[in-house]
C-alpha cells in the first residue's frame, strides 16, 4: 500500500516550493501525493457580486466579476474556486504524473486552515505532511500565526517543513 503525502498549498509561490523537495526525497513508486488547497468558505452574495472575501484572489486572465441578475450561492462559489484551483495546479499535477506519481487535488473551505488540514489527515489516513513555511521570529511571530508550526505540533505524524532561502 502506498504512503500518502499531504501537501497543503495556497496561492503563494512559497507554498509550492515544497514540491521539488518532495520529488527529491520521496520516489513516485510507493507514494501518493495529495495537493490540498484550503481557503475561507465563501458566504454567497445574494444578487450581487460573488464574495471575493473568501480568500481566493482572482488571477490574471480571469473574467471580470460583474453583478448578477440571479442569486449566487456559496456552493456555486465553491465550485468556481475548485475549478480555478484545479486549472491553476494543472501544470504541476501534469509534471508529477509524468514523473510517475499518483496525484490528487482536494480543495477545502474552512476559516481555520489548521483544523481543515487536521481533518484531511484523519479522513485520508495521511502518513506525512510536507509544506513550505516562512520562519517568523520575535514580535512578528507573536502577531502572525505560524500555521506550519501549529500543524507540526498537532498533527501527530511526521511533518516535513522547508524554509526557502528567499522567504
Amino acid at each position: 500500500m502506498n504512503k500518502k503525502i499531504l501537501i497543503p498549498l495556497n496561492q503563494s509561490e512559497l507554498s509550492r516550493e515544497i514540491i521539488p523537495r518532495v520529488v527529491d526525497f520521496f520516489p513516485a513508486d510507493g507514494n501518493d501525493l495529495i495537493l490540498y488547497f484550503v481557503t475561507n468558505p465563501p458566504s454567497a452574495a445574494g444578487f450581487g457580486e460573488p464574495d471575493l472575501g473568501a480568500g481566493y484572489v482572482k488571477m490574471p486572465g480571469d473574467e471580470p466579476v460583474k453583478p448578477t441578475l440571479h442569486p449566487i450561492y456559496a456552493t456555486q462559489q465553491q465550485d468556481s474556486i475548485k475549478a480555478h484551483v484545479e486549472s491553476d495546479l494543472s501544470p504541476v499535477t501534469s509534471l508529477l504524473k509524468e514523473a510517475g506519481y499518483n496525484v490528487s487535488i482536494e480543495v477545502g473551505f474552512d476559516k481555520d486552515p489548521v483544523d481543515a488540514i487536521l481533518r484531511v489527515i484523519k479522513s485520508n489516513k495521511i502518513n506525512l505532511v510536507a509544506m513550505s513555511t516562512r520562519a517568523r521570529v520575535g514580535v512578528t511571530r507573536f502577531f502572525f500565526r505560524n500555521i506550519a508550526d501549529e500543524l507540526a505540533q498537532k498533527a501527530q505524524l511526521p511533518v516535513l517543513l522547508i524554509h526557502p532561502p528567499e522567504a
